[in-house]
């Protein structure tokens, strides 16, 4: 698969297609938590990376060889880059019987084209982890040409445009943007937004930076309650999936660990592949030099090499 992995195992949308419509790690950020490693392509041009019809094709088929819920732009970068993401939506929503969805940094809402060309997804789940751009500088690393005023006035207009489902992401970084006054900070950006709900999340994966550490429930619990009554802390997808085998055990966990870290469980959950034929395969793709083995939080995560 070039350009999708999963469904996998998502804690906001149940089991989710991905769709990865990027070159490796292009972003117009390199967030200290993200799971994937550093930013080893910082851009802010637009681009069509691929051929769209070669997306779409894929799309479609693993689509109705597995039945997602949500066909779900994410993956290697800011999906917002690839100037075809509006087309594509359009094609997805006439040719696929699930919903899409695009989660984005919020880096480019300050685009009226990019804010246009999302409008036709079912729901957009944008961040908003930076109140101040000292907290967004040291937090979401970004481009040196984007203008963080200009972002968050993007995302509050792009809010009060849109008609589908808008989940407002905010990812809590232990020392970084969870003191009382950024939190007040926040608030008063969201005060200015339109959004169904507010969605807490913290680090729950191998981040970029060792110094990225997460929030426990509890600290998580106590922000949530000086935020929008909606707003509601992310907890892990336990839901087992369908033992689906559109490919081998091999290739289809290699796609699905070279999008995000994983535990055997997740691969459980997403790809259908149970613990006595995954862990065979996770021993041969080590083996091989292609994956290695990390421990975050005393789990056990399996990631590709790059």
């Amino acid at each position: 698969m070039s350009y999708t992995y999963g469904p996998v195992p998502s804690r906001r949308l149940g089991l989710s297609l991905g769709v990865d419509v990027l070159p490796y790690k292009t972003c117009s950020f390199d967030c200290v938590y993200c799971q994937l490693g550093r930013t080893s392509n910082l851009a802010i041009e637009r681009k069509s990376f691929f051929p769209r019809e070669g997306i779409l094709a894929e799309v479609v088929k693993v689509a109705a060889q597995t039945n997602p819920a949500y066909v779900t732009f994410s993956g290697s970068g800011e999906p917002t880059l690839n100037s075809d993401i509006g087309w594509l939506i359009r094609r997805f929503k006439e040719k696929i019987n699930c919903k899409v969805a695009v989660l984005t940094n919020s880096s480019l809402l300050w685009m009226p084209e990019v804010r246009e060309e999302i409008k036709p997804a079912d729901l957009v789940v944008p961040s908003l982890d930076a109140a101040t751009e000292e907290v967004w500088k040291k937090l979401n690393r970004p481009h040196t040409d984007l203008d963080f005023s200009k972002i968050i006035e993007g995302l509050i207009d792009f809010s009060n445009e849109y008609a589908g489902q808008l989940w407002v992401e905010i990812l809590l970084v232990k020392g970084m943007n969870d003191p009382a006054e950024h939190v007040k900070a926040l608030n008063r950006i969201l005060a200015r937004m339109r959004f169904d709900k507010v969605q807490l999340n913290t680090v729950v994966r191998p981040p970029s930076e060792e110094s990225a550490l997460a929030l426990s429930y509890e600290e998580l619990r106590a922000i949530s309650k000086e935020l929008p009554v909606s707003t509601e802390i992310i907890v892990p997808y336990r839901k087992k999936g369908k033992q689906v085998s559109a490919h081998g055990d091999r290739e289809r966990i290699l796609a699905a660990i070279a999008r995000r870290p994983m535990t055997v469980k997740h691969i459980e959950q997403s790809l259908g592949i149970p613990p006595e034929r995954a862990k065979p395969a996770l021993e041969a793709i080590i083996a091989e030099g292609k994956a290695k083995l990390s421990i975050h939080e005393g789990e056990e995560f399996y990631e590709a090499m790059r």
